[in-house]
């Protein structure tokens, strides 16, 4: 009998959300952990009777998918025969089938060719390379397929189907492009993307330069495709990271299967919470997936052990009759995934985290429009300079560069800095052509939001390593006895070296921090100014400014305990340029430790693809200017997406602060913002509701940016370049 691979994962009994109640019943609080349930009805999608592709493939997909065909897939393979990149909306099993189907189809028609599909994570890529195979068994001759961190990833270089990570294509098939890729890099017709949608600011940065050091690399032009979470503006976004206009389809295009979102409140001890949910539904004959952050993932994994796999964590939604979210700050691009992943459960935990009191009361109140439910805006995506000095001398390595990619690139000042710096350098006798320096190997670790430099290390308890995590929250967020996730918690770190770049994790349910910290500003320049759209109007700032941030101390509490405040033995100072807003407060804040503003950098990771580490806040007392600025040096797209849209985090920001006015650990933070947030919005939300190369040795120290990362004077960045022309 054939294996079938069906788009819509039912649950194996009907009464998963009796078990839901059944839990909230006995856990013994005053009133009950189950704060909302919503159903999401089942979506048809847009059939259509026919689809122009290999016959041989056609029956193939009756057999394995057993589904129709639809119009999100005719649109997507007009696209493709067109060589217009496409999008297919959604993350679901039938999103992944209908990658593998055009790939597969084009393949067939192509006996040459090779493809290429760049995945989140690991996890991911094993998930693709399963299901996409489950599809080409049926078509013969076979197309082989190999994912670069499976079983098959010794005679990946053979396959004519790769799947990959990011990092992974960085330091294995493009450094070794010339060795045991060559073949593979020569006939290379097609590079598809899986969830878009994980690509913004500083790895929107990896991924465009990516996609241009592979296109010099084929003999051939190379098509785009991908699939992408609902998301506000994927066009614009996506046409900035290629350089070309993209197709994306509705939403509607494709089906999706019934799903139920609930809302959990845990009782300050969220491991233990998500362990006993997940145990209840495992009980029952479920699968669980645990959907977490890079920090709890080691330690979530090593608690999980061998179940047979039932049970599984990651960073994002993998097939499971529940999906548990550990967080609200896994983000709603995220929980839209999860919702069409194809499990009838979706469980988002909330805790005691910074904006989730805030997210408890509008659940109660009206969870139709629940900030995570909303599709989550695209920032705008710049070329970090950092990151495009990282892969500038990365490209000189796989293949000499020229001139005319320089100029098309408009990447001319950087490789100028990078040849004065000795990282690039004129071949003899050639003055278009450039090659590598000898300095340093650029081909390090890559974290996708890291700008150009290692990353730092997580390790679990036992000092495995368990992930990595961007240096630029090494200033105020890593220190011995932080608090991870930033405002969270529910890890400690135990141990740090900065001449190996590691932090050492381990669990601690309900402690938490808040950095103490000393800021001075310097603005460089500024690009834009303009007055908000709000009842009391005070004038907005877009520019470019250095900070020189020290972390002399923390806030932190355990449990119920009272809090703390701790000296740091020794104080952390960093200094950085970026790009930031800044608004000039028509009064001064009575405010110590720099505790003001993280209410809109909560905020502002619900609304956009953002992390709250993303944005840093400071105050400056003696021109009262508040400033959210960029964390990655040189910026990461925030600043910039703000100067035009901070109307629409404002009135977020003031919910969150007022309902953690009551929490003993933000109380100074809420009622500071509270105090600012509420002069600027004129009272209206009182009924809301609604490059260095070489690993960085020093953690406690970030050097001032070299020259060749300073950005042209302007009076806005650059527009993206377009794609070069194909290299012969």
């Amino acid at each position: 009998m054939p294996l079938t691979l069906s788009y819509e994962y039912c649950a194996p009994m009907s009464h998963l959300i009796d078990i839901l109640h059944a839990i909230a019943e006995r856990a013994g609080q005053s009133t009950s952990p189950l704060i909302a349930l919503r159903a999401f009805p089942a979506g048809t999608g847009t059939r259509i009777s026919h689809l122009p592709i290999d016959q041989a493939l056609n029956e193939a997909w009756v057999r394995a998918i057993g589904t129709p065909f639809f119009q999100a897939q005719s649109i997507a393979l007009a696209a493709l025969r067109r060589s217009t990149p496409f999008a297919i909306t959604g993350s679901g099993t039938l999103s992944r089938a209908s990658l593998h189907l055009l790939t597969l189809d084009l393949l067939r028609n192509e006996p040459s060719a090779t493809a290429l599909l760049i995945v989140p994570d690991a996890d991911q890529a094993l998930l693709h390379e399963r299901e996409a195979n489950v599809l080409a068994r049926f078509c013969q001759p076979a197309i082989p397929i190999a994912a670069t961190s499976g079983a098959n990833r010794r005679t990946a270089p053979t396959a004519r189907l790769i799947i990959t990570t990011l990092p992974e294509l960085h330091s294995s098939l493009l450094r070794l492009h010339d060795r045991a890729w060559h073949s593979f890099w020569r006939r290379l017709r097609l590079i598809l993307i899986a969830d878009l949608h994980t690509y913004y600011g500083i790895a929107a940065g990896h991924l465009s330069m990516i996609l241009l050091r592979a296109g010099r690399l084929s003999a051939q032009p190379i098509a785009l495709g991908g699939t992408v979470a609902p998301v506000s503006g994927p066009e614009a976004a996506l046409k900035l990271i290629s350089g070309r206009e993209w197709r994306v389809t509705s939403a509607a295009d494709l089906p999706y299967p019934t799903t139920t979102l609930a809302i959990w409140q845990c009782d300050g001890n969220r491991h233990r919470e998500t362990m006993r949910l997940a145990e209840a539904f495992l009980a029952s004959g479920a699968s669980v997936h645990l959907i977490t952050n890079r920090f709890e993932l080691g330690n979530l994994r090593a608690a999980i052990g061998d179940v047979s796999g039932m049970l599984s964590a990651g960073l994002r939604p993998l097939p499971a009759h529940t999906q548990i979210m550990t967080g609200a700050d896994v983000g709603p691009a995220t929980l839209q995934a999860a919702l069409h992943s194809g499990a009838a459960l979706v469980i988002v935990l909330l805790d005691r985290g910074l904006g989730d009191s805030a997210l408890r009361r509008m659940a109660e109140t009206d969870l139709a429009t629940w900030p995570l439910l909303q599709p989550a805006a695209w920032s705008p995506v710049s070329l970090n300079p950092f990151v495009a000095a990282l892969h500038l001398v990365c490209a000189a390595s796989e293949k000499p560069l020229h001139d005319d990619e320089i100029r098309q690139w408009q990447l001319e000042t950087i490789v100028e800095r990078l040849a004065a710096q000795k990282h690039l350098y004129r071949l003899p006798g050639s003055a278009s052509v450039w090659l590598p320096g000898e300095q340093s190997d650029p081909y390090i670790t890559l974290d996708l939001h890291a700008a150009g430099t290692e990353p730092l290390y997580l390790l679990n308890e036992q000092k495995m390593q368990t992930g990595t995590a961007d240096p630029s929250i090494a200033g105020r967020w890593i220190h011995l006895a932080a608090a991870l996730p930033p405002l969270r918690g529910g890890q400690q770190i135990i141990e740090r070296d900065d001449e190996t770049g590691t932090i050492q994790l381990a669990g601690r349910e309900g402690h938490r921090t808040i950095p103490l910290r000393r800021c001075q500003i310097q603005i460089r320049q500024e690009w834009a100014q303009r007055e908000l759209k709000r009842a009391h109007s005070p004038r907005l700032s877009w520019g470019r400014v250095t900070v020189e941030e020290t972390t002399y101390a923390y806030r932190e509490q355990t449990g119920h305990n009272p809090v703390r405040e701790q000296t740091l033995a020794e104080p952390i100072t960093q200094r950085w340029q970026s790009q930031a807003v800044w608004i000039r407060l028509s009064r001064p804040l009575n405010v110590s430790g720099q505790l003001v503003g993280w209410s809109c950098a909560a905020a502002i990771a619900l609304r956009a693809l953002a992390r709250l580490e993303d944005c840093v806040t400071a105050y400056d007392p003696t021109t009262q200017h508040l400033y959210l600025i960029d964390a990655q040096p040189h910026g990461n797209g925030l600043a910039e997406w703000l100067y035009e849209q901070i109307e629409t985090i404002l009135p977020l920001a003031y919910d969150i602060a007022l309902y953690q006015r009551s929490d003993p650990l933000y109380e100074p933070l809420a009622r500071t913002d509270m105090d600012w947030l509420l002069t600027i919005l004129g009272g209206e939300t009182e009924v809301a509701l609604t490059m260095p190369f070489s690993p960085q040795k020093k953690a406690t120290r970030v050097a001032e940016p070299p020259a060749c990362a300073e950005p042209p004077a302007r009076a806005e960045p650059p527009a993206r370049a377009e794609p070069p022309a194909r290299a012969e």
